[in-house]
Parts: structure tokens; C-alpha cells; sequence
């Protein structure tokens, strides 16, 4: 499986389409069962007149700490990044480029998809109340793999999402989003093979558990490289 990120804003006019691009993946050849993704709202544009109630610090972060990596790569293979944008999309940590070129996130997403995962995530969700509560071990062939390099974080999703634009550059505008994440874990050690860490990540009030997905994956700290992804759909949530 393959995670795909994209950094958007809802106050930003050249992202509808990008967001566009997320909706229509499964349309596309790239379901579910092959693509995991997730859509971070940044921050950085609320100061135009429109206020993004899915922007978040912790995201725009999360793009910094790309950005600060210096190894995030262009689909011509030149390497690094002069600041931050939108649309940007992310492909499995590597690649990065605008969300709006269709054609090469296509390639870039396929090229992805022939890489071996270093690892699996076994993966055991339960709610309890508003929150969910995440225990993931590391299994299969890369089981065994002690890098202190890896980190694993987890996401809280909402499949999708509908907001009317009253102000700013997409004012009128009625945004039709997808893959909107609500919450975001700390990055947080990869655990030893038979010593499952626990996660706990609490669902916005807004939000439905039938509406929500979990999202948990393994990354290098150090190439930013995606190592295991999972996706915990809703039906899969253990109620308490």
C-alpha cells in the first residue's frame, strides 16, 4: 500500500483541484486496497480571510519537518525543497511535487506501489468512548528490523467532508474534500517485535465513528522514507 499525502488549504484557490484528485483515486485505478490517503490542512493560509476549520500547527509542522529534510525528492530527481506550498503532494515520503499534476502522481503512485514494505503493522483498534485507543506490534518479514531510526505515527480520518466558502479565494465555493485528517499522533519509536505500543488518538465531536478511518504507519526519521502503512476502516473499530 501506498500513502499519499496532500498539504492543502481551503483558503487557498489552487487546491480544489488537487482535493479533487484525492475524491477520484478510487475512480482511478488506486482504491483503498492499494492507496492510503491523507489530506493535512496547513494553517499558514488562514490569514487571507478564511479561516480552514481542518487547519492545524501540528500539520504545517508536519510539511516543515519535510521540508527541513532536505530529502524529499522531485519527480526529475533533483533533490530538495525552497519552502513551503500548496497544493503539495507526498508520495510514501519520497517524492514530492504539485497536487495538481494528475499524470505524475499516477506514475509516481504506481512506481511506489512495486516497493516490498520493510515490515507489517498488526494493528488492534478499540474505542472507547470519543477516543480510540491503538495497540501495534511489528510483524512479518522485516520483523525483526531494530533501527532506532523508525517512527510510527497514526491518524484519525474522516472519509469525507463537505464546507461552504463564505470568504477569501474560494469564496461561494462549496469544497467537496476527502481523506481530511482530524488528529495526528506523535512521531513515537517503532516497538520490538511481541511488544505492541499503545496509541491513543480522540475523535472531534463533529465527527461520527461510523464517518471516521485510522491510518497508522511506520517512517524514517531520517529519509522521511515510508516503511509499513495500514488502514483500520470504520467497520473494523472495535467498540467498548
Amino acid at each position: 500500500m501506498v500513502l499519499v499525502e496532500l498539504f492543502t488549504s481551503q483558503g487557498c484557490s489552487a487546491c480544489p483541484s488537487a482535493d479533487a484528485f484525492v475524491r477520484e483515486l478510487p475512480r482511478l485505478g488506486f482504491g483503498r486496497d492499494r492507496v492510503v490517503p491523507l489530506t493535512f490542512h496547513v494553517d499558514y493560509w488562514d490569514r487571507l480571510g478564511w479561516k480552514d476549520p481542518f487547519s492545524r500547527a501540528a500539520f504545517t509542522d508536519r510539511q516543515a519537518w519535510y521540508a527541513s529534510s532536505n530529502r524529499l525528492r522531485s519527480p526529475d530527481g533533483s533533490a530538495g525543497l525552497d519552502g513551503l506550498y500548496t497544493p503539495q503532494m507526498v508520495v510514501d515520503g519520497a517524492v514530492q511535487f504539485s497536487g495538481q499534476r494528475r499524470e505524475t502522481a499516477a506514475h509516481e503512485i504506481s512506481r511506489a506501489a512495486q516497493q516490498a514494505p520493510a515490515f507489517d503493522l498488526a494493528v488492534r483498534a478499540t474505542v472507547r468512548g470519543s477516543t480510540v485507543d491503538l495497540s501495534v506490534d511489528v510483524a512479518g518479514p522485516g520483523s525483526e528490523r531494530k533501527d532506532a531510526d523508525w517512527r510510527l505515527s497514526a491518524a484519525l480520518v474522516a472519509r469525507e467532508a463537505r464546507t461552504p466558502v463564505h470568504r477569501g479565494e474560494n469564496a461561494g465555493e462549496v469544497l467537496d474534500e476527502a481523506a481530511v485528517v482530524r488528529a495526528l499522533s506523535e512521531r513515537i519509536p517503532l516497538p520490538l517485535p511481541g511488544r505492541p505500543v499503545r496509541i491513543q488518538l480522540t475523535k472531534p465531536a463533529d465527527l461520527a465513528w461510523p464517518a471516521v478511518d485510522v491510518v497508522v504507519f511506520a517512517q524514517s526519521e531520517a529519509t522521511r522514507q515510508i516503511g509499513a502503512v495500514r488502514l483500520i476502516e470504520a467497520r473494523d473499530l472495535d467498540p467498548r
